[in-house]
């Protein structure tokens, strides 16, 4: 019987299928497929079979497409009220529904109607809001909360950003002031508007990380822990110290060793070498015994230069690609106390601009 009922539904069309109630289905097609109309008939299906209508719940993304599921289900339970019984009976037959009862059939239109609340077809941002207010306490809310629309949790978004900007013109050599004038630097507008609306998406998960670092020294010094650091370090200290713990003399010998080798290679190298002195910011320095991605060269030299000399650019070159990687480690910790620094401030004022008006938002806030 099993494999009776398997075989007979293989042959069905996969939008009879799907629609049935009776099976637990996801569907993925492309646009214009008929997922809507799939949907459609699967509800009218379940009133079919006597299912209560306040107890159907669809859900979509937007109020267009509940809108639209709405009209089409209205569109076909109303013509079903007016239908001959041979074409309501050949519509029931494409759905897989017998037409025992076309009385029932004609009847779901104002069934549908008069139930009170009638059939459930809401955004999940709707029907999320509605969970909330049944439920606020345990959702950690206010009981008399109001969802801030797309536009004005733009307009509390902009606001805070606003406030931001003005509390760094206020003190610029403060924690905000610094933050802000790194990432004015480092980022163009656009990027710099997609931060703070990152800052806003995940406001939960930052707020927790913060809190959860209260005591040792707290977030900060969580950060630069991560990044491999007992404390703050800056960047240009690292390579500060790196540079002055060159051995010139080692140098100026490399360099006239290098003045012996290949044409094509030694020498250009001993040449680029020459032209570095105490003075040379580390960048300069690092760049002879790197790539230009970077990444430590290959080979310092050929076997036509004299072994010491080869000996002594290895052993630079590895103590320098260490300096080198610690720097960019307390430039990522920097940046990320920068950003945590403006994201726990843009937090503060955009929930308490929320918590004045005793409002959520709908959805994250777009960057303008």
């Amino acid at each position: 019987m099993i494999l009776d009922l398997f075989e007979w539904r293989t042959k069905q069309a996969p939008q009879v299928q799907a629609s049935d109630p009776r099976a637990s289905v996801f569907v993925a097609a492309n646009a214009g497929s008929g997922k809507t109309t799939t949907l459609v008939n699967r509800v009218a299906r379940l009133l079919l079979q006597r299912a209560r209508p306040e107890a159907i719940l669809c859900v979509t993304y937007t109020k267009a497409a509940a809108a639209e599921m709405q009209r089409r289900l209205f569109q076909v339970l109303g013509a079903w009220a007016v239908m001959e019984d041979a074409k309501l009976a050949d519509e029931l037959a494409k759905l897989d529904e017998p037409a025992r009862d076309l009385g029932q059939a004609r009847a779901l239109f104002a069934r549908a109607l008069e139930t009170p609340g009638g059939i459930k077809i809401t955004t999940i941002h709707a029907f999320c809001e509605r969970l909330l207010k049944r439920f606020p306490l345990e959702a950690g809310v206010s009981p008399g909360f109001t969802v801030l629309e797309e536009a004005a949790a733009r307009e509390v978004s902009a606001r805070a950003r606003e406030d931001v900007a003005m509390a760094a013109l206020a003190a610029p050599d403060g924690p905000i002031g610094r933050a802000h004038a790194f990432f004015s630097v480092e980022l163009d507008h656009f990027r710099f508007q997609e931060m703070f609306a990152a800052f806003e998406a995940e406001r939960r998960a930052i707020q927790a990380y913060v809190d959860s670092h209260d005591a040792g020294g707290g977030w900060g010094a969580d950060v630069w822990r991560r990044c491999g650091f007992a404390k703050p370090t800056p960047a240009e200290t690292i390579e500060a110290e790196a540079v002055r713990k060159i051995r010139w003399g080692g140098w100026r010998r490399a360099v006239e060793a290098l003045a012996a080798g290949t044409e094509a290679t030694d020498r250009p190298l001993g040449e680029a070498m020459a032209r570095i002195d105490e003075s040379s910011p580390f960048a300069d320095i690092w760049a002879i015994f790197a790539t230009k991605p970077g990444e430590p060269r290959r080979r310092m030299a050929t076997n036509a230069v004299d072994a010491w000399a080869r000996g002594w650019l290895s052993r630079e070159q590895r103590r320098l690609a260490q300096a080198s990687e610690a720097a960019k480690a307390a430039r990522i910790a920097e940046a990320t106390v920068h950003a945590l620094t403006l994201a726990i401030t843009y937090i503060e004022l955009y929930d308490g601009a929320k918590r004045t008006l005793g409002a959520t938002s709908s959805s994250a806030p777009t960057s303008s």
